[in-house]
């Protein structure tokens, strides 16, 4: 089987906290495994489990991983690694679901290298879950669930959640490679009193900024511009070739600033300290190049340069 990997990515925000949780199935040449990552206000783990472990029933949409299970009705989690235990049951409410799939056209083009998917712009939680031993309690609390698949995730990315009062906001630009062209591609939804607000290269939205702690997007008279806090968050795996070898950073809760213009005219403007965020980081960054060929050099710098653009 070719390089793969499917995963889902459930956010679960309450008055005592934030979690987010990623069961994930991962395909290589090499190795066939499935996993766990749990991102909390306070720290991020991975569990790691052998194949014959993993469930999926993509019609029902359910997964099983060892005990551990993930539905549109809730999380079931029972599970143990280095330096965390958690425990406990989430119920979900009816979901909020986009219009029409989030990839709009680009859902019929083979093979790309990552897809996405929203499930749920927002529904309730409730239940609790005993982490290291303390309890996180959700009453009525907000939720958010999506998913991704393919073979790797970009090279190049940031992506951003927040709720809203009653509403949801996603947005996410990423670098795309189709074949021998490569692209800043943007996808975004703004759900808001149960109506939809959509931004997307396919409908003609550009990516004017991506990178030093801001995203900028245009379309058409609106713009919409997020500005992040910069190496902040938590050490996740991603999958580059189906394996989870490379590093990304996300924070489950915290400050960014969300702008929506129409033309000069703000249309809303919030800053919040209980946003996610996450984004591109590799652990070249900040490698020590003084040993390194005249050649290595310009690459490891071309990369840099390419970052910031």
């Amino acid at each position: 089987m070719s390089d793969y990997f499917y995963g889902w990515y459930f956010r679960c925000q309450g008055k005592e906290g934030s979690i987010a949780v990623i069961p994930a199935v991962h395909i290589s040449a090499k190795r066939e495994s499935c996993s766990i990552q749990i991102i909390t206000e306070s720290g991020s783990w991975n569990k790691v489990f052998p194949i014959r472990q993993f469930r999926i029933n993509r019609g029902k949409g359910i997964m099983q991983i060892g005990e551990n299970l993930f539905s549109r009705k809730g999380i079931r989690l029972n599970l143990e690694t280095e330096g965390m235990q958690i425990c406990g049951i989430l119920r979900f409410g009816e979901f909020a679901e986009p219009e029409y799939d989030i990839m709009g056209p680009f859902r019929y083009i083979p093979r790309m290298e990552c897809r996405h998917a929203v499930y749920s712009m927002r529904h309730s939680v409730d239940g609790e879950m005993k982490v290291n031993g303390e309890p996180l309690r959700f009453q009525n609390g907000k939720g958010y669930m999506e998913g991704d698949s393919g073979n790797s995730f970009p090279e190049k990315y940031a992506w951003t959640q927040h709720f809203l009062g009653d509403g949801s906001l996603m947005l996410a630009a990423a670098t795309v490679p189709l074949g021998r062209i490569c692209f800043t591609g943007t996808v975004g939804i703004l759900h808001q009193k149960g109506r939809e607000y959509r931004f997307a290269t396919y409908l003609g939205a550009s990516v004017q900024k991506i990178g030093n702690g801001e995203l900028f997007i245009r379309q058409g008279k609106y713009c919409l511009r997020v500005r992040f806090p910069r190496q902040s968050g938590n050490v996740l795996r991603a999958p580059q070739s189906g394996k989870m070898t490379r590093r990304i950073r996300e924070s489950v809760s915290c400050r960014a600033e969300y702008t929506l213009l129409c033309g000069d005219r703000v249309v809303f403007r919030t800053v919040t300290g209980k946003a996610a965020f996450e984004y591109e980081t590799k652990e070249d960054e900040n490698e020590n190049i003084s040993n390194r060929s005249r050649k290595d050099k310009r690459e490891i710098f071309k990369r840099r340069y390419h970052r910031i653009q």
